[in-house]
């Protein structure tokens, strides 16, 4: 990480946390427990990366397993490892569209950014309509959509597991009257569950726009987090001066504008609504929805989605439905080239458009993860480009590599049967 820089990469385990990390998978297969699906995708880093933010969040083999052993309790008592496969009603997901908390797309180092207008918050609306629990069901369902959809979308877009998000958090217009102690209750649940069962997931956090009064509701705050967590707050003021400031460790991968955070607060939401963005929460309701009416199993990838609904489209036509959803959501763009299916479901960029990298710049984290790919390799390419892709039709077809295996298989018996002595 660069002098000035509040982001870098997740860094690989060190020697006595890889030590750590054997430790603790060795006590969840002695007490016969798996993570869930989320904790095991591919494209982020897969079982090694969960376990690795277990290992870290505690320092020790013994609290890392109790903390986790607790989190999957947690997570069945919820139903959290099943809650992306039905959407509330469409009552509450109107209501969670209010909530003016939106994705802006990427930082410098491909963790997503989402930009929350903390002091609008309907919160007396929502407390009245869907009551604490049912909000923080919502909140789970956002939370694991952030793991199935943000992170793995991200992860493939940059080509290394990305599991750590960037929190804008505007505060414009907060006051002491709207820190109530249902919002702070709201605040303090919400942080638990967060820290609780999905740790190492805060990449930095920023807040613009604080008032004078920020300090005295930023004590009561940072007491509900860890330490390590308020470690990574960076707090601005307002005006262009700040957002500028703030942008310039954003990075060019963010859309995040000045009209957005340097508004008057009647106008909080205008300027992402007029983009045609949705709020988060509601992207997750909607996703979850799509998903669940078209009979697609919440947890296949976004990839193999994606290439379904374009082999279906016609030729160049954009992606549609919760594929085109997702990808307007996070500024992702598609090749109009097709792409054959590798085994990891690895989706392909123009190289004329967007650098992809080789899975080679993964973490190397030992056990799951997602490794090179010997079909799928990025190359350096001719002057005016960033990088060139192999063709993968010019790779051996599936057909054509079992032909050579079974012509393998019978050389070796061929070559058995003339040293045989015949006793056998």
């Amino acid at each position: 990480m660069g002098k000035g820089e509040h982001v870098g990469d997740y860094p690989p385990p060190t020697d006595p946390e890889h030590e750590r990390m054997q430790g603790l998978r060795a006590m969840l297969r002695n007490a016969n427990l798996e993570l869930p699906r989320t904790m095991r995708i591919p494209a982020n880093g897969g079982e090694a990366r969960s376990i690795l933010r277990f290992t870290r969040a505690r320092k020790d083999t013994e609290k890392s397993f109790a903390m986790l052993e607790k989190s999957l309790e947690w997570r069945r008592e919820v139903g959290a490892n099943d809650c992306l496969a039905a959407p509330l009603s469409d009552e509450h997901a109107l209501i969670l569209s209010e909530i003016p908390g939106f994705y802006v797309g990427h930082g410098t180092r491909g963790h997503p950014v989402f930009l929350d207008h903390t002091a609008v918050v309907p919160w007396d609306m929502i407390l009245e309509k869907m009551g604490m629990e049912t909000f923080l069901y919502a909140q789970v369902q956002l939370l694991e959509y952030t793991q199935q959809v943000v992170y793995q979308t991200a992860s493939r877009k940059y080509g290394k597991p990305i599991t750590q998000g960037i929190n804008v958090w505007d505060v414009k217009g907060l006051t002491l009257s709207k820190f109530t102690a249902k919002v702070r209750e709201i605040s303090s649940r919400t942080s638990k569950i967060a820290q609780d069962n999905y740790p190492e997931s805060l990449a930095a956090a920023y807040v613009i726009n604080a008032p004078s009064i920020f300090k005295v509701i930023w004590a009561v705050i940072s007491s509900f987090l860890d330490p390590k967590t308020v470690a990574k707050v960076h707090i601005y003021g307002s005006g262009p001066k700040a957002f500028a400031k703030l942008k310039a460790h954003l990075g060019d991968d963010c859309f995040l504008t000045e009209e957005m955070v340097c508004c008057g607060v009647k106008e909080v939401g205008d300027a992402e609504k007029r983009m045609g963005m949705q709020s988060g929460m509601a992207a997750a309701q909607t996703w979850i929805r799509e998903r669940n009416e078209s009979n697609i199993p919440w947890y296949v990838d976004e990839a193999s989605v994606a290439m379904d609904a374009e082999s279906e489209s016609s030729d160049g036509a954009e992606p549609i439905g919760a594929a085109a959803s997702l990808l307007q959501l996070v500024g992702l763009r598609r090749s109009n080239s097709t792409a054959a299916d590798s085994d990891n479901g690895d989706e392909f960029f123009d190289a004329e458009e967007d650098a992809f990298s080789a899975f080679g710049d993964f973490d190397d984290l030992p056990g799951d993860g997602v490794g090179p790919s010997a079909e799928y390799q990025a190359m350096p390419s001719a002057p005016g480009s960033t990088v060139k892709l192999i063709d993968p039709a010019a790779q051996p077809s599936d057909a054509a590599e079992a032909e050579k295996r079974e012509a393998a298989k019978d050389a070796a018996a061929e070559r058995k049967k003339k040293s045989c002595c015949g006793c056998c």
